[in-house]
């Protein structure tokens, strides 16, 4: 028999387990699709609430960067530039003045102490005998200090060509003529090879240069080339040509650049060429004698360039002398503006006056827009340039013709050149017809079919290079630029090998 205690503790454990609240079944009871009914449709019930829903695909990290890509950027047309209208010469003048008599600006130059210069002059000289060239980099004007270096090396007997890239009436053949006053130049060993040849020009001048600075018997040349990046080294074939002197054994260039994307000017060959040791003369005379077998080593171009930041801080008052405030205000205004209207209206604001048609594009600005665009590119401006000519020969042939038959009425020639200059500056006079220059451009395999023809027109038409109108009804395009700086850029690209 169980004790009175046992079944007073059973009792107990009875009462605590009624306390307990039920348990669910292991295995859920069946619902009916009534049940649901109270859901959402966007709502999933068999999900926990705090559970997102990541459907049949899963996204990741790499589908957001590609979502957050695929978005277009934004830009805003506020350009600080465009805000900041350019200086005119008189204030540049008054600015320049000031700034050349305040003695605190001539303190704040940097690199002008002698005794820093001449540590400076021995480790230059040092690599360039190693068989490198130097370029040097950084903001303030560098002429001063490169000029200084070329009298050192003046000094010690050397022979020294300064090159001054910045000013625009600096041709490569002036680098030449100056590199060929060097006595025994002109007597070089390559002269009769380059003849046999048939190589006359530049490329018997550059060979003749080439090869006799290669021998050990040969002076030291320095070159010092003020703005590398100027328009006369931009041309492909004198780049060439300067990349084949500059790793001539007795050929030392140094070089100032300013451009923020210089070092993409040059392939990674050239940067990291090497010049070859010196020559005999006599081996030099045996392979001139030789006519240059195939068998023959070609020379190596290159630069081999060791970069030096000369962060001077000087003002470019000398360099700039020699640009085109025309051409600065011009760029400045036509910034932007992507419509013929928007440019003529863009430029006659920058320039203070009416949107004189011939003022708009200069030189200056031309061969910057040339020097960025494709080879069909400048194919079409020569031709469009040439047929613009035509038309201007053409119109001011008949207009001296009409004025010589009405030379007796003053007041009628009077109002005739007001018109005939009139006509001189205006699109309609001398825009040449599309339909017929896309029957030249086709002609010349410049452009096969209308699309391409506009393509190539819009790279221009985007810098108010090329302008379009209507000209009795018809669609025209003409070259917002006077006649002899039309010629003078036509002829240049035409001399480059872009002649059609």
């Amino acid at each position: 028999m169980r004790s009175e205690s046992e079944h007073t503790s059973y009792a107990d454990e009875d009462e605590e387990l009624e306390d307990w609240p039920a348990s669910e079944p292991a295995t859920p009871s069946r619902r009916h699709l009534s049940d649901y009914d109270d859901y959402d449709d966007d709502e999933d019930p068999f999900l926990a609430p705090d559970e997102p829903s990541q459907g049949f695909a899963t996204h990741t990290s790499f589908d957001a960067y590609f979502l957050q890509a695929s978005k277009p950027s934004r830009t805003s047309s506020n350009v600080f530039s465009a805000l900041v209208p350019p200086l005119t010469p008189e204030e540049y003048s008054a600015v320049l003045t000031k700034l050349q008599t305040d003695p605190r600006e001539r303190e704040r130059v940097l690199w002008r102490d002698p005794k820093t210069r001449r540590a400076c002059f021995r480790r230059f000289k040092t690599e360039l005998r190693e068989g490198f060239n130097l370029l040097m980099y950084g903001y303030g004007s560098k002429r001063e200090f490169l000029n200084a270096f070329a009298k050192d090396l003046a000094r010690t007997g050397a022979h020294v060509v300064v090159a001054n890239g910045f000013q625009p009436s600096f041709a490569f053949k002036d680098l030449l003529a100056g590199i060929e006053r060097v006595p025994g130049v002109l007597d070089g060993p390559s002269s009769s090879s380059s003849a046999s040849h048939g190589a006359g020009g530049m490329d018997a001048q550059v060979q003749r240069i080439h090869a006799f600075f290669s021998t050990e018997d040969a002076p030291e040349l320095y070159i010092v080339i003020h703005t590398i990046e100027g328009n006369a080294f931009r041309v492909p074939k004198n780049r060439a040509a300067l990349a084949l002197l500059a790793l001539a054994p007795r050929i030392h260039v140094v070089a100032s650049t300013d451009h923020i994307a210089s070092a993409q000017r040059w392939s990674l060959s050239e940067l990291f060429a090497r010049k070859p040791e010196p020559s005999s003369a006599s081996a030099s005379t045996s392979a001139s004698s030789d006519a240059q077998a195939p068998s023959g080593v070609v020379p190596s171009r290159g630069f081999a360039w060791l970069w030096h930041d000369l962060t001077t801080l000087a003002p470019y008052d000398f360099e700039l002398a020699y640009a085109d405030p025309t051409s600065l205000a011009g760029a400045a205004a036509l910034r932007g503006a992507r419509t013929p209207a928007a440019a003529a209206a863009a430029v006659a604001a920058a320039t203070g006056g009416a949107a004189t048609p011939g003022a708009l594009v200069t030189e200056t600005a031309a061969r910057h827009v040339l020097a960025s665009v494709t080879s069909k590119a400048k194919k079409l401006f020569v031709l469009l340039g040439s047929k613009q000519l035509e038309v201007m020969d053409a119109s001011a042939s008949s207009s001296s013709d009409a004025q010589r038959d009405k030379d007796k009425d003053k007041d009628k020639d009077k109002d005739r050149g007001k018109d005939r200059d009139k006509d001189r500056g205006g699109a309609e006079e001398h825009a040449y017809d599309y339909d017929r220059l896309f029957a030249a451009a086709r002609e010349n395999f410049v452009a096969t079919n209308d699309t391409a023809l506009r393509a190539l027109l819009g790279e221009f038409r985007d810098h108010g290079m090329v302008v379009a109108t209507s000209a009795q009804g018809a669609e025209a395009m003409w070259i917002p630029m006077r006649r002899d700086a039309l010629l003078k850029i036509a002829g240049e690209l035409k001399a480059q090998g872009h002649d059609l």
